[in-house]
């Protein structure tokens, strides 16, 4: 597993796993959601919540670092955004440097940031459920609505290497 410069990963806020939550949704009671306090994301049913994630080491514990952005969907859907790959550059600003050292810096091109933080070994049963379903709820203290993240691929393997770090 990849390491990340410690100086680096204390720029990035702890998790706190008061924001992990189960509701019940049609056909599963017991659902996992992050419920992110409201000055961590803009929370609107018109915008889509893409996470990336990546599991590091640092100082030699295991940690998974989400990133949360977000789109306007109607705008997404009309301007066609693509997938933005980065090119070679040199980080000019400790966000472009945490973006490049997890390879969090490419997405969505219109795409906006909204929060990062960093799980440890207390997020296991969380990320659990959420592997077992295959995704998990996102919402706010006061959205009173739930936008569903899907997991795909790129998502599954470094939630399992955090899994597997955490376990061993």
């Amino acid at each position: 597993m990849t390491e990340i410069d410690p100086e680096l990963a204390a720029l990035i806020a702890d998790a706190d796993v008061r924001w992990t939550i189960s509701i019940a949704i049609p056909g599963d009671d017991d659902f996992p959601t992050l419920q992110l306090p409201s000055e961590l994301v803009t929370y609107s049913t018109q915008r889509a919540y893409p996470m990336s994630l990546a599991a590091r080491r640092v100082d030699k514990r295991t940690v998974l670092f989400v990133q949360v952005e977000s789109f306007d969907v109607a705008r997404h859907e009309t301007e066609r955004a693509g997938w933005a790959v980065p090119m070679r550059y040199t980080p000019r600003t400790d966000d472009e440097r945490i973006a490049q050292a997890l390879g969090f810096d490419e997405g969505w091109e219109d795409a906006e940031p909204e929060c990062m933080f960093a799980c440890d070994h207390r997020f296991a049963v969380f990320w659990r459920a959420a592997l077992a379903r295959k995704r998990f709820g996102l919402t706010t203290t006061d959205a009173g609505s739930l936008y569903i993240v899907e997991l795909d691929d790129r998502d599954i393997k470094p939630i399992e290497t955090a899994l597997r770090a955490w376990t061993s």
